[in-house]
Parts: C-alpha cells; structure tokens; sequence
C-alpha cells in the first residue's frame, strides 16, 4: 500500500519553517502553498518543485508522445 500524501513540516531552530509535499504529484501540491501560509501566518519566500512533481510531469509528456505514435 503507498504512502498517503501528506505535508512535512520543519521549524529549525531560528524559527524558519520549511514544508515538503510527500506522496503527492503534479499541481496538486501547490494548492497547499495557501493553506500553509494561512495556518502558519506566514508568507511563502521560496519554492521547488519536488522530485515526484518533476516525474509526474515527465510520464504525462512520455504518455503524449506515445499518444502521437
């Protein structure tokens, strides 16, 4: 069975917050930027894309290029 999505959530020692999706591909992750700047009252200073959301991207465009063939 996979791992359930969820989001990790560090505070290091001099208060910064860090937060990762895990288990969750494509867009979907975004929608998680607001919910965590609105719970955490804090506002988003840096972002990536994930590994997982880089291989849900490149298997929709092999899935495309299959489709062409």
């Amino acid at each position: 069975m996979p791992d359930e999505p969820r989001i990790v959530v560090t505070v290091s020692g001099d208060g910064m917050v860090s937060a990762e999706t895990v288990g969750l591909t494509g867009a979907a992750c975004l929608d998680y930027i607001a919910v965590l700047e609105e719970l955490l009252d804090a506002r988003t200073v840096h972002s990536a894309y994930t590994a997982e959301y880089e291989q849900h991207a490149t298997d929709r465009q092999e899935l495309r290029d299959v489709d062409r063939a």
